[in-house]
């Protein structure tokens, strides 16, 4: 079978579009007025993910994707396409399905019995010559949603007459390609309710002025200069973050975990990079380009050199952040919470490409049970080792649980910037320095969809 070939991703800078300047005021983070002009203008209009499609591999197999006071019905069908319903019996308008996954032949309302094949068509019920207009099997349909799949993700659109997919999704779509993503198990899925706006979560995956303050670890390896990143802006309200990683930021000549662990995995001696740290990314470039194959890290011949260590961050409109790693693929998205405006549902992703052979660096072989169950493959992740297989989604609340250590450094700012933003002292917009456009950029794609633009 000939082997797949991907358009790279360009790594020239996009010209950036105009900022008009609008106002990032504190009501938009705690007002209900507002939120529901979030949902009317902006929910019920733009293309989201749904979930992962490896979640529902056989025909029947369902789960169900709630989005604010929405829950839709996301089914596998026969010849193995995806379609995707409101979950609601439109006879009185019960709920379809009453759990978040599994797989059925037929959806049966708990009401009144009415029963619907996996394609949404109405096939049976009871007293059927009780109708005035007939029997309504065959004319009455479960409410169809705008479905798509790509990159492994199943991705909906509430909107009837919704904007095209592909071009809604530009660039993204074509920049992840190469990763192949849709070969990739997702081994973390976990959702934590936190005491803030989803906005505030968002905002701060569109800039990167924090990390040297609230995330000084990452500078061993991630590099944090913002005159040595890239920062791109799309039209349609995506944004792109470039970080060269494996070596030190700020021209640091430190060598220290994990930047050493990364070394000595691909064959190299942290000793020899003293007093020359910088030429570690590069370094590890060249041995991953030829040790790779022997050791099965299929997915490192589509890449390019750069896209072997660095960090690419794709920050998505409405709400999710996708960042591109060698050797794992995070999603973090802050969904608005169904009611409360200064709350959301922080879900977060980590997925992994299934190697047939134990990678030096990411996939481990349990030894005890300290690790999980003696002898099952193991890999790491943001909250540390879980097993290499589909997770089962955990449901959390913040402080009681983990996010992962990054992750939760975020919340815990979150939590005091929604108190912030509800003072005086804040004034009616946000000071931003230039690498914080995206934050701009951001809201005013908003205000386009609130106030009709688009």
């Amino acid at each position: 079978m000939d082997k797949p070939v991907f358009k790279q991703t360009p790594r020239t800078k996009h010209p950036d579009p105009a900022l008009r300047g609008d106002k990032i005021t504190g009501d938009r983070y705690y007002s209900k007025e507002f939120m529901q002009k979030e949902w009317d203008h902006v929910w019920t209009n733009v293309w989201q993910i749904a979930g992962v499609a490896s979640e529902i591999p056989e025909p029947d197999d369902f789960f169900v994707y709630k989005i604010g006071t929405e829950e839709i019905l996301v089914v596998r069908q026969k010849d193995l396409s995806i379609k995707a319903f409101y979950n609601v019996c439109p006879h009185r308008g019960n709920l379809l399905v009453h759990v978040d996954k599994g797989c059925l032949e037929t959806f049966k309302c708990t009401y009144h019995g009415w029963v619907y094949n996996t394609e949404g068509a109405l096939i049976d019920l009871q007293d059927p010559e009780d109708f005035d207009s007939g029997n309504p099997c065959g004319k009455v349909t479960l409410k169809k949603i705008n479905c798509d799949v790509a990159l492994g993700f199943v991705w909906i659109n509430l909107k009837d007459d919704c904007q095209d997919f592909k071009e809604a999704l530009y660039p993204i779509i074509d920049h992840m390609m190469p990763y192949q993503p849709e070969k990739y198990v997702r081994v973390l899925n976990i959702t934590c309710e936190v005491n803030c706006n989803w906005k505030i979560i968002h905002d701060n995956f569109n800039e990167s002025y924090h990390v040297p303050t609230l995330h000084p670890d990452l500078s061993t390896h991630i590099e944090s200069d913002y005159k040595l990143c890239q920062f791109d802006m799309y039209e349609n309200g995506h944004n792109r973050m470039l970080m060269p990683g494996h070596r030190p930021a700020l021209g640091s000549q430190v060598l220290d975990f994990p930047l050493d662990a990364a070394l000595e995995a691909w064959d190299l001696n942290p000793e020899d990079f003293k007093g020359n740290a910088q030429e570690t990314r590069l370094a590890i470039q060249k041995k991953k380009r030829e040790l790779s194959g022997d050791r099965g890290f299929w997915h490192y011949e589509f890449l390019t050199d750069e896209q072997l260590t660095d960090y690419y961050f794709y920050n998505c409109f409405p709400n999710y952040s996708i960042t591109m790693t060698p050797d794992g693929i995070q999603v973090l998205r802050p969904q608005p919470h169904p009611t409360d405006p200064e709350k959301c549902l922080f879900e977060h992703w980590w997925m992994v490409p299934e190697m047939e052979s134990l990678s030096a660096s990411a996939t481990f072989m349990a030894s005890d049970t300290s690790k999980g169950p003696a002898g099952e493959k193991m890999t790491e992740t943001p909250v540390g080792p879980r097993p290499l297989k589909p997770a089962e989604h955990e449901s959390i609340i913040y402080p009681e649980g983990s996010m992962g250590f990054t992750a939760d450094q975020d919340i815990s700012m979150a939590l005091g910037q929604q108190k912030g933003l509800k003072s005086k002292g804040y004034g009616d917009d946000a000071i931003l320095t230039n690498q914080e456009r995206r934050v701009r950029r951001y809201h005013e794609v908003l205000n386009d969809y609130i106030e009709g633009r688009r």
